[in-house]
């Protein structure tokens, strides 16, 4: 599981015109939650499962952790669901 990050910017810039979530569907990308982050232009998907190998070049890797958007689109209860999932994914 990867948290990824889809840039908006980006993705208008190569001719993409579908919502972020849509692209993802598209793509086979499934995600426990998802977080728009309007400042920046981005969504954040969090727990991301069936990733393909290649990605278009809006959709990287996501930096920040679930804590650190404590009160910018996560609340704490749903940081400590991503960061459970996460755990136990990486226990199994």
């Amino acid at each position: 599981m990867k948290n990824l990050r889809y840039d908006l910017i980006g993705a208008h810039m190569s001719g993409e015109k579908r919502h972020a979530q849509e692209v993802m569907q598209v793509l086979g990308i499934t995600y426990q939650n998802s977080t728009p982050q309007s400042i920046s232009d981005t969504w954040w998907f969090w727990n991301c499962e069936n990733i393909p190998e290649e990605l278009p070049i809006f959709i990287g890797n996501l930096k920040t952790t679930p804590n650190e958007a404590i009160g910018r689109g996560l609340l704490e209860a749903e940081a400590k669901a991503i960061n459970d999932r996460a755990r136990h994914h990486n226990e199994s």
